[in-house]
């Protein structure tokens, strides 16, 4: 679904988010009239350099069946490279400088669904070979505009109302936008509608005759969404591996990540 989406990662004060959960929201969002359109699969692996002098330290590339011809790579420096699907195999020609970390393999499956000019996925995170769930993130699109700087209250205003057990109102204003992630505030402030270069992709809606124009910001939103997911992905593994390790040697593991 073509738009501008907040993706967010689903947590709890009290720790008790689990399979249920999902399932009690998707059927809270199906009473509201929502309908299932299918499923969505997405997949984040990440290299780390062999050498500890390497200017890039880790990049991690993502690909997504919403954007079944294209993979996207992020370096530790916040640089983006959107690719044509064949370019996550280059990785491999690195080996020499770069060691890919199949422990930390993040793998999301999710369910879609449409709601009036919304869009929602529910994904549940799984990482390396464990079928344990490390978590949950939910991303919503409005499909009506490609925007970003005009859509940050429709979607804070949306996620608010319809699902305020993942982000209940909050009185203050200014804490309203912890809502969402560092990377798409910071859009929505700046108003920003940069686009990447992009490779022969096809992502006008059908039946419909879109112009470059509109396909300059749906690239953007594309590439926001995807950042988005970068972003929420690393937040995974440094909590798992927090987790996994004594606490005295857990901040030394996340600058690794």
């Amino acid at each position: 679904m073509s738009g501008v989406s907040c993706v967010l990662l689903w947590n709890s004060a009290d720790g008790k988010v689990g399979p249920q959960s999902l399932e009690n929201l998707m059927k809270k969002i199906e009473l509201l009239g929502a309908v299932r359109i299918g499923r969505m699969h997405i997949e984040s692996a990440i290299y780390f350099a062999s050498q500890s002098k390497s200017t890039c330290k880790n990049f991690q590339v993502l690909t997504s069946s919403e954007y079944p011809a294209s993979c996207f790579v992020f370096t530790d420096s916040n640089t983006m490279l959107v690719g044509d699907l064949a370019f996550r195999e280059f990785a491999g020609y690195l080996k020499s400088a770069f060691q890919r970390k199949r422990k930390l393999h993040v793998e999301g499956k999710g369910i879609k669904y449409k709601l009036g000019d919304f869009g929602l996925n529910f994904v549940t995170l799984f990482m390396g070979q464990s079928a344990n769930v490390k978590g949950y993130l939910i991303e919503v699109t409005f499909g009506a505009s490609c925007m970003i700087h005009l859509c940050g209250d429709i979607l804070r205003a949306f996620i608010t109302q319809v699902l305020p057990g993942v982000c209940p109102p909050v009185g203050d204003p200014s804490m309203a936008e912890n809502i969402f992630s560092h990377s798409f505030h910071k859009a929505v402030q700046t108003g920003s509608v940069d686009s990447p270069r992009w490779p022969p992709v096809h992502l006008a809606v059908g039946g419909l005759q879109t112009t470059p124009f509109d396909q300059l910001l749906s690239h953007a939103c594309a590439r926001l969404t995807m950042t988005q997911y970068a972003e929420h992905m690393n937040t995974v593994r440094r909590l798992s591996r927090q987790v996994s390790q004594p606490v005295s040697s857990a901040s030394s593991s996340i600058s690794a990540s």
